[in-house]
């Protein structure tokens, strides 16, 4: 149901024809105090407008920041809405709105300086009470400080973790010191702080491009520490957060960097982490933020401290297993703990000379944080989860949870398992080593203890991204520099993992079309999945190169039977196949090609798994009509032949590329009501789910059931096999009149002229008078 109608919208400003939802599309960015007020009265008939209060707050908690300032922009009637005033200056400067964001762009762009002030500017009586959190840049000033203790009384949460203990400007060079002195009831009064990791010397450096000067009287040289007067963020800052309650740490990168510490590093990432928080903190700190997984590890891995007066621990689950996903490989990479206190000359102002006075066993300490770890990126899942397990079981009066929920996370699959042979680790024979790896560690009950806890705790429901999974040669088409298990181990533990999830009641999604780092996203046939593969043939000296085309072998027979979703998708245009925005309206013969070839692809795609998914209970599809449509002509329509399938169809309305929707933030809301997407330059889409409300199995029937899952996933399938046959009118791909009936003519003339190519002309210039005088009716609408 569309709430809004086109009448709700107040004119746009000329700033909102490049308004994105970034940075620079931020509510401060743009929102002025003095905005306009309607001449007209308003007509409060929208839905919207009629909730009651507490059902609009209860909608209104569903929203963000930026969804309560398109209300406020774009709708009448709630300009001055005290609920949406309130959402809007909640949180009105967020961490990703600062995060490394760059001096130029902080001095000369909206993104910075000028989004501050103009927020400062927008504070006023009726709503400085609103402003709850904040976040602030790393060039933010002292007066900037004493203006936000002074200006926002409410503010009970600071975000600082965009400041680095180094500073390579000298727009902005105080100290912590300096700090605490300027505005000690501002930090007096928070119950929430979120930091960098003081402890990281790394986090504090490796942003030295993001925040110089670039300026030719100070190169690299110029470098200030904060600390120079001695003192870091948590030995001068956390002792006057009197009534503060929770503590973040954030790291933007992590803290596994080095292969290789020396007792001071160890002194340094771990001991004065923990000091930090156990000598400066209040006692009134019970809870603690720990956003990335180098911190987690030095905290509490070791014996340090027993963490008596923590009693909640969130973590950043998502972000780690969400960084996992950008690399197609998680291998381990062996790390080891060395006596002495060594460091390089620059780390020296990351050095509180506690180091001799600390009488922790060093060495034990970092053995501990590293073991089994590697680094973020060469922990395994399994690593990752026997982490959990150990650590929630070694503080059982800390309640461990994630600080967002696990339910949408996307993973590769042999993410989930050990797939590489590991290195030799020290102090370990090459023979415990391949034990270690041919080892099945799903099958361990402390890891099925740990998938329960991200189950029950977690709502952990993993999405696995198949796409790198979909090659007939499989897994050549991955790293070459890392050293695989063998093909039959790999899809064995991913069949195991695959069986131990849903035996803890977590349903199997499998997703097609998650591409954002695995395939290219231009060329001609970028975005297709059926393209011909190399390989290798004969033995010996015969043995030679040669280019196969597909047969759709995609390594998902194991676990076909277990799948509950599957989720098929392409983009929204097809870059080579429909034409990109191109000024032709037809198919050149080589594109024409391409898709018969992804036809092609999906029949023997169909025909070797469709009847394995016997518990299929969801399919969802985003694709192109010409395939969809072909669908119906394959094993894909025996599937979904059972009574029990039902269909919702969303009608496709142009909208992604369309005239308007980059000016709606809102999505769809341009296509919703108006259609002014071009397109005639687009393959038509359907966006279709069939769907089944039952559990039970489906009546399949298993093609060639003589043969083992081996010879299943791997026979050929030849063209004669996937040739049209005469399957009888499906309920989902029931036959429509080829054309409505015109005036004055018979079913079938429209498209009759237009492959004659008789009448194109005529049609296409009505079609574009219509379009121009559209776009003239919108400009005269939104320009004033």
């Amino acid at each position: 149901m569309n709430l809004f109608s086109f009448q709700d919208f107040e004119s746009l400003s000329p700033d909102m024809y490049a308004f994105t939802p970034s940075r620079e599309g931020s509510p401060t960015a743009v929102d002025s105090p003095s905005q306009p007020k309607p001449t007209a009265g308003v007509k409060r008939d929208s839905l919207l407008l009629k909730l009651p209060d507490d059902i609009f707050k209860c909608v209104m908690d569903y929203l963000d920041r930026d969804a309560a300032w398109s209300l406020k922009r774009l709708c009448k009637g709630i300009t001055d809405n005290v609920t949406v005033n309130q959402l809007l200056y909640k949180y009105p400067i967020q961490l990703n709105d600062v995060r490394e964001i760059r001096l130029r762009d902080w001095m000369y762009r909206s993104a910075g300086m000028i989004r501050w002030m103009a927020f400062m500017e927008s504070i006023n009586d009726k709503n400085r009470q609103y402003v709850h959190k904040l976040a602030v840049s790393h060039f933010a000033s002292v007066e900037d400080f004493k203006w936000i203790e002074e200006n926002l009384p409410c503010l009970t949460s600071l975000d600082i973790s965009a400041i680095k203990d180094f500073v390579w400007t000298p727009e902005e060079t105080w100290t912590w010191k300096m700090m605490a002195g300027a505005c000690p009831k501002l930090f007096g009064r928070l119950e929430e702080l979120a930091v960098a990791n003081w402890a990281d010397y790394t986090a504090h450096s490796r942003i030295e491009y993001s925040y110089s000067y670039q300026d030719y009287r100070f190169k690299q040289g110029f470098r200030i520490s904060r600390r120079r007067d001695g003192g870091s963020v948590a030995s001068v800052i956390f002792p006057i957060c009197t009534k503060l309650k929770t503590l973040a740490i954030r790291e933007r990168y992590s803290g596994f960097q080095c292969s290789t510490w020396n007792e001071w590093e160890v002194h340094q990432r771990v001991c004065c982490l923990v000091d930090g928080i156990q000598k400066y903190c209040p006692k009134s700190v019970t809870k603690l933020k720990v956003h990335d997984y180098a911190p987690y590890r030095s905290l509490f891995s070791t014996d340090a401290t027993d963490w008596s007066q923590i009693k909640e621990v969130e973590i950043g689950l998502y972000s780690w297993m969400e960084d996992r996903r950008d690399r197609d490989v998680i291998g381990p990479i062996p790390y080891r703990i060395t006596q002495g206190h060594h460091h390089r000359e620059e780390e020296d102002a990351f050095d509180d000379k506690s180091f001799e006075a600390c009488e922790r066993n060093h060495m034990e300490l970092g053995n501990h944080v590293v073991q089994g770890v590697g680094d973020l990126r060469g922990a395994s899942f399994e690593d990752l989860l026997q982490s959990l397990q150990t650590i929630s079981k070694k503080y059982p009066n800390i309640n461990i949870k994630p600080i967002r929920d696990l339910e949408n996370i996307i993973l590769h699959p042999f993410h989930l398992v050990n797939v590489m042979q590991r290195r030799y680790q020290f102090g370990r024979t090459a023979q415990q080593n391949n034990e270690q790896a041919l080892s099945d560690p799903s099958s361990k009950p402390e890891i099925q203890d740990a998938l329960r806890w991200l189950a029950q705790n977690c709502n952990w429901q993993p999405i696995l991204a198949w796409d790198s999974m979909m090659c007939d040669v499989f897994p050549a088409n991955l790293e070459p520099s890392r050293t695989f298990l063998p093909k039959p181990e790999v899809l064995s533990r991913i069949q195991t993992m695959v069986s131990t999830l849903r035996g803890l009641n977590i349903p199997i999604r499998i997703s097609i079309g998650d591409r954002k780092t695995t395939c290219p996203s231009a060329g001609l046939d970028g975005n297709l999945y059926f393209g011909d593969y190399k390989t290798f043939v004969g033995e010996g000296a015969e043995k030679h190169e040669v280019l196969l085309p597909t047969q759709a072998v995609f390594n998902l027979t194991p676990i076909a039977s277990m799948v509950d979703e599957l989720t098929i998708q392409y983009p929204s245009d097809v870059p080579g196949i429909s034409g990109w925005l191109r000024g032709s309206r037809r198919t050149t013969p080589a594109e024409t090609a391409l898709m018969q070839r992804e036809k092609a692809g999906w029949r023997r795609f169909w025909m070797r798994y469709a009847s394995q998914f016997k518990n299929l209970k969801k399919l969802t599809a985003y694709v192109p009509n010409g395939i969809y449509e072909d669908w119906g002509k394959g094993e894909l329509a025996s599937l979904l032949s059972d009574e029990r399938w039902q269909m919702l169809e969303v009608e496709e309305k142009g909208g992604d590329y369309g005239f308007l929707d980059s000016y709606f933030p809102l999505p769809g809301m341009s296509s919703n009501r108006y259609n002014f997407a071009r397109r005639r330059h687009r393959t038509k889409f359907v966006h279709c789910v069939f769907f089944r409300l039952d559990n039970e199995p489906l009546n399949l029937v298993i093609t060639d059931p003589e043969l083992s899952e081996k010879e299943r996933e791997e026979r050929e399938i030849t063209d004669e096999q996937i040739k049209d046959r005469g399957i009888s009118c499906h309920r989902f791909w029931a036959k429509k009149e080829d054309d409505e009936q015109l005036p004055g003519g018979k079913a079938g003339d429209k498209r009759k002229r237009s492959e004659s190519g008789e009448g194109v002309g005529a049609e296409e210039s009505h079609a574009k008078s219509r379009r121009d005088a559209l776009a003239t009716a919108f400009e005269s609408r939104f320009s004033s």
